[in-house]
């Protein structure tokens, strides 16, 4: 009789057990490049708004308008003279957990760059892998 209730009891265990889904493999952890335009950390944030002056500068040196500072806001100002550089609109990250929004907007008839080309150049600035600013491919892979 004490084999019997035990051998119910085994057959309660094993039919419990098969009731539940079976244990899978653990997830595995995607890594993905990451977005220049992201920020961490306050020290990256920091480092980065560094870089996106640079750009501005930069962008400047080789003929675009200046930019004007409104708070976080990076601007070329409606009044600037209209070039054949697009004119731009960057906002910076607050200081962690956040990131950079960029836009271009040709005002000329024709531009140098498109927005596209010029955000690639901006992402290289962001990833300190600074291109030219001309109308060729920028990678930063």
């Amino acid at each position: 009789m004490t084999r019997l209730i035990a051998l119910l009891v085994g057959l309660a265990v094993l039919a419990g057990c098969a009731s539940q889904p079976p244990v899978g493999e653990p997830p595995v952890a995607i890594t993905m490049a990451s977005d220049p335009q992201h920020c961490d950390s306050r020290a990256e944030c920091t480092t980065k708004v560094s870089r996106t002056l640079l750009f501005v500068y930069d962008y400047a040196a080789v003929g675009a308008p200046l930019v004007q500072r409104d708070g976080r806001l990076l601007f070329t100002p409606a009044d600037a003279p209209v070039t054949d550089w697009p004119a731009l609109y960057i906002r910076l990250a607050e200081a962690e957990h956040s990131a950079f929004a960029f836009n271009a907007q040709c005002r000329a008839q024709s531009c140098r760059l498109t927005a596209q080309q010029l955000l690639q150049i901006y992402r290289s600035y962001l990833a300190d892998k600074p291109c030219a600013f001309s109308a060729a491919v920028c990678r930063i892979d």
